[in-house]
């Protein structure tokens, strides 16, 4: 069953260009593949982030749903890797 919950890697702060740590659950209204690197809300502002998973059972978050956030820009990731520019797909 898809769904439109997945989960993201931050890009570390240390290391640019990697990704690790706790993944995070998000709403996305974007079509989105594990690997794609799209820009996550934070409490701290925006961050770039990997997707690691994707159509995440409701079930599974149900006790933090009402807090999940909403990705809507997915990001070039060519030209974030290879150039470090941050460019947005177009829908």
């Amino acid at each position: 069953m898809e769904t439109n919950i997945i989960s993201v890697k931050y890009e570390d702060n240390y290391e640019p260009k990697t990704f690790g740590g706790k993944a995070y659950s998000y709403y996305t209204a974007i079509d989105v593949k594990v690997g794609d690197l799209v820009i996550a809300p934070t409490s701290y502002g925006d961050k770039i982030a990997r997707v690691s998973e994707i159509n995440i059972p409701e079930y599974k978050l149900e006790m933090i749903k009402p807090y999940l956030k909403l990705i809507t820009d997915k990001i070039d990731k060519q030209k974030y890797i290879n150039d470090n520019q941050i460019m947005k797909e177009a829908a």
